[in-house]
């Protein structure tokens, strides 16, 4: 939960190590902040008593209570404990690491988990502001030990679990001998974890004189650093020392910057005001001058054009985003040009929403996921980017054998990088259709010619030549030059429709009656006809469908329409699918059976594409090869067959490569978006060796002539290991067992989102089908206007379920809101592959609850 109020500041206090003055100086700054309201006040010729507006929380204390964290600051910052409130959430005996001090506690509570220790933050926080009622105030939370002190619940540290709640920090360095490298160790600990560095202060030594380094490196960066005065030795009776050391803190509370060993906290504590206005400023001008100089991607200006449209992501992390929006205009009373009295805002500016886009397909590690943090600062500080024709580096030699490893297995034998989806699926293009044209003889500059055999709502990406392998659509019909270079199957599609697993063709392709044996389970529909299953299962068991009649209907209607274009003129290169689900086509869950039996007929299709010069097998005797599994696989048939796995591919869906599925390997495979867990762009196009062996000769001009400035960028290829790694460590139990799938059996599906709720959202009037697979839920409404991309159905739809605010009953996730993106009158919520069951479980039911009152 973002907590950032307009009067009401707070600030995390962490410590370079143990024994660096933490608590010392945050009572400091806690007795300066109260000083400075208590004199506010006066001036303003008002009372303060009983007002409090100080605040100080210590999540997690060890040792005797007369010796904690707690007591010490009521101690001494008695002068103003009418305005300063202290609270410690768990207090455990023993003065050690707290993960341990816990476990010699076993009568004392403790939270189940280190979520659970965040909303108690959360909520204190949160009761501080509502008592505040819109007045002044500072909130001070101090953590334990040094910025990576263990959690209460190992392996995370500290700086990991509490990055959620991502507090401008202050952070107090070490003045001891090896207290530059501790505090600079700590500062850029902070920093590479995504937290912002408010101030810097470190007790005077005059000895050691940190100060006279860490000053200047810190001011080098622009973040504000104070040396202050140490502390009175302690000698002499117990009340001479409380005497000296209470001057000391009414010296530090009102001095500024004074010289070297003299100064104290007021102008930090100054600055710690004037920091949180200033963030504040920032994010609310951010919206208008974005409208100024920002043009968006697949946004109509003419629409989005005021500042309350604009969402201001102030951070994000896991699911969600931390999101700034500017609240709308005040309304005009109806009865007068009296401008309505607009409330003063208490609440927090940040509101957080779950990332349901998965911002545009890229994310399943879940936002600044560390463990890909740390891979992409390892390689940038060894590599930043190098130039990789004829040299290779490590992260880029491990990430090619991986995949060859994975989702290449058995067919794949080299992998060719560039920088994202659309240029991969160029380069996969470039491949098959030079392989096509070199075996059928049309390679020339004529090549042109030959297009892609496609399906209907294909989305291959944005650049010209992936726009050309695909039908003209709204997406494209725009661009001057795009020219539809192919011919496109209308894919029949899966879906829950009235609670029952579907599949249903689409328009506008002609179909055929279907046969006599399907008649029991099918019935005929606008676009064709509609064949009901009674689990889905059923459907994606391709192998055992592959001998039915309703395969052998697929493999003649494929081959008809092919022979009718081939006799229209057309001419083919290469065969693209986005397997099992086009995703920025409308998230068209495609019936499996109908992709593998399309692979299959084109790669026994030679006959057609060879044309007159062909000397081979029949078609009859080619399928009655492929479909037997006679097939080399590191060798293409018919023509080269493309699986665009951008979207899909690395379990998005559940599964490592669409060939699982669909019982047929690809030639050639693209991968991006998860490839790297959603933090930098890169992508991989994986081919095999007989795609490879085409450009294989003495001369140049015959090489794949194409690349990429920053092609195997070391950084991207290091992230998309540590990624892959991080998934192949997943098991996804609970979710598998949700479907009644075992653990280990990859032929049957499965998703994050439960069955019973993916059936009822089928049912609901107005609902014309939904379809759940992995991570992605996609629901289709009705629409009287047609639908399609251009609608704005799905849009108002996720308009009113942004503002429902989903919170939990058992504390186990902060409150948020759901962001998504409609794709026209489709709404679709994509989770990341380690989304709690519990956030899904709340968001089906509020997505139902919305969806019946449509």
């Amino acid at each position: 939960m973002p907590l950032l109020f307009p009067n009401f500041r707070i600030h995390q206090v962490f410590g370079a190590n143990t024994d660096v003055g933490k608590t010392l100086l945050t009572t400091a700054l806690v007795r300066a902040t109260a000083s400075r309201y208590a004199l506010s006040a006066k001036g303003k010729g008002k009372e303060v008593d009983d007002q409090k507006n100080v605040f100080y929380l210590k999540p997690v204390s060890t040792g005797p209570d007369e010796e904690s964290d707690v007591s010490y600051v009521q101690r001494h910052t008695k002068p103003y404990s009418h305005l300063i409130d202290t609270h410690n959430l768990y207090q455990y005996r023993e003065p050690m690491s707290p993960h341990l001090a816990a476990k010699l506690a076993p009568d004392l509570p403790f939270p189940k988990s280190n979520d659970e220790l965040v909303r108690g933050i959360e909520n204190y926080a949160v009761d501080c502001a509502k008592r505040l009622a819109g007045k002044e105030g500072a909130l001070f939370v101090e953590t334990a030990g040094g910025v990576h002190s263990p959690a209460l619940h190992p392996p995370h540290t500290q700086s990991t679990f509490l990055r959620s709640l991502r507090l401008p920090s202050i952070l107090i360095a070490s003045p001891h001998l090896g207290g530059i490298s501790t505090t600079l160790s700590s500062y850029e600990s902070l920093i590479m974890r995504g937290y912002s560095i408010s101030a810097v202060l470190c007790l005077y030594d005059s000895y050691y004189r940190n100060d006279d380094f860490l000053e200047g490196y810190f001011k080098d960066r622009g973040v504000g650093y104070w040396t202050v005065k140490p502390p009175p030795e302690k000698y002499g009776t117990l009340q001479e020392d409380a005497q000296r050391l209470a001057q000391w803190y009414a010296e530090v509370e009102s001095q500024g910057s004074l010289e070297a060993g003299q100064g104290g906290v007021k102008d930090a504590s100054d600055w710690l005001d004037v920091e949180h206005a200033q963030r504040i400023k920032e994010l609310a001008g951010m919206p208008e001058r974005t409208l100024k100089s920002v043009w968006w991607p697949f946004t109509q200006h003419g629409i989005i054009n005021k500042k309350e449209d604009v969402m201001v992501i102030d951070s994000a992390f896991g699911d969600n985003f931390d999101a700034y929006y500017t609240k709308p205009p005040p309304i005009t009373k109806s009865n007068s040009d009296e401008i309505a009295t607009v409330p003063k805002e208490e609440g927090s500016l940040l509101n957080s929403y779950f990332d349901g886009s998965a911002s545009w397909f890229t994310q399943s590690h879940g936002h600044a996921n560390e463990e890909l943090t740390i891979a992409a600062a390892k390689a940038a500080g060894r590599y930043g980017h190098v130039l990789f024709p004829s040299g290779t580096h490590q992260p880029a030699l491990n990430l090619a054998e991986k995949l060859k490893q994975t989702v290449g297995k058995g067919w794949a034998e080299r992998v060719f990088y560039s920088d994202n989806g659309s240029t991969g699926i160029e380069v996969a293009l470039k491949m098959a259709l030079r392989a096509a044209g070199r075996r059928y003889g049309y390679d020339s500059e004529m090549g042109g010619d030959h297009g892609v055999i496609g399906l209907r709502g294909g989305y291959h990406g944005d650049t010209i030549g992936s726009m050309d392998a695909s039908e003209g659509s709204t997406f494209n019909k725009a661009v001057d030059w795009y020219k539809g270079r192919g011919h496109w199957f209308s894919p029949p599609m899966v879906q829950f429709i009235n609670g029952r697993p579907t599949v249903s063709s689409t328009g506008p392709d002609a179909w055929a009656t279907l046969p006599d044996s399907l008649a029991s389970t099918s019935r005929p529909i606008s676009d064709g006809w509609q064949v009901r299953f009674d689990d889905l299962q059923d459907i994606y068991s391709v192998q055992d469908r592959l001998s039915t009649p309703l395969a052998d209907y697929y493999r003649s209607h494929i081959r008809a329409n092919l022979e009718r274009a081939i006799k229209d003129g057309k001419k083919f290169g290469a065969l693209i699918l986005e397997p099992t689900c086009l995703g920025a086509g409308g998230m068209v869950f495609v019936d499996p059976l109908f992709q593998t039996c399309l692979v299959q007929v084109v790669r026994a299709s030679s006959d057609l594409f060879g044309g007159k010069a062909w000397k081979g097998k029949k078609y009859r005797e080619d399928l009655e090869e492929v479909r037997n599994g006679w097939r080399e696989k590191r060798k293409w048939r018919g023509v080269p067959v493309i699986y665009d796995e951008v979207f899909s591919g690395l379990h998005r869906f559940g599964y490592l490569s669409a060939a699982s599925i669909l019982k047929e390997t690809p030639d050639i495979a693209v991968y991006a978006k998860i490839l790297t867990g959603g933090l930098l762009p890169l992508s991989a196009t994986v081919a095999s060796t007989s795609i490879f062996n085409t450009f294989l000769s003495d001369s140049k001009v015959d090489a794949l002539l194409h690349g990429h400035s920053y092609t195997a960028n070391p950084i991207g290829c290091s992230v998309a290991l540590k990624a892959i790694e991080i998934l192949e460590r997943q098991t996804w139990e609970q979710e598998k067992k949700m479907w009644d799938v075992e653990l280990n059996d990859e032929s049957k599906r499965w998703s994050f989102w439960i069955p019973m709720a993916v059936k009822n959202l089928s049912e609901i009037k107005g609902v014309k089908g939904s379809m759940a697979m992995g991570t992605v839920l996609a629901i289709e409404l009705e629409e009287t206007e047609g639908g399609g991309y251009a609608s704005h159905f799905g849009l108002e739809f996720l308009n009113k379920l942004k503002q429902r605010i989903i919170t939990s009953s058992d504390g186990s996730f902060s409150p948020f809101q759901i962001h998504g993106r409609p794709l026209g009158n489709v709404i679709y919520i994509m989770t990341s592959s380690f989304t709690k069951p519990q956030v899904l479980r709340a968001m089906e039911r509020t997505i139902l609850e919305e969806l019946e009152k449509i």
